[in-house]
């Protein structure tokens, strides 16, 4: 049996090109927003279903939000990047409630930042 054939049949090739993918996503998490190619991809994941499941679903599922969820998911994902804008869409779908109106309008928050606030703005 050639060695490539045995090294095939064996889990720890598999698993090390696993970890190093997923160290690869959690690193990506990292890089500003606009740069995160795992952002890119998620959004063109939300555009897949807008454009092949959202037609199956909306059988089924009506929004109650305005914008809907998965336009939520785009910007909160483009304007935060991929972890943060994840967070941000599971909060989403998780207040998703009959008790919600039709047409709620909720957009992206706008995050607080982290900055000290300057108790003298004018410099007095």
């Amino acid at each position: 049996m050639p060695a490539l054939w045995r090294l095939s049949k064996r889990p720890e090739p598999y698993l090390a090109v696993l970890a190093l993918v997923a160290v690869g996503i959690v690193l990506d998490a990292f890089r500003p927003a606009q740069a995160q190619l795992t952002a890119g991809w998620c959004v063109d994941a939300v555009h897949a279903y807008q454009r092949f499941g959202r037609p199956v679903a909306n059988r089924y599922i009506r929004c109650r939000y305005s914008p809907t969820g998965s336009e939520y998911s785009i910007q909160a994902v483009q304007k935060y990047g991929i972890a943060r804008g994840i967070v941000l869409t599971l909060r989403r779908l998780a207040s998703c409630r009959q008790s919600v109106k039709m047409g709620t309008f909720d957009p992206v928050a706008r995050l607080r930042s982290n900055s000290p606030v300057d108790p003298c703005p004018n410099g007095a």
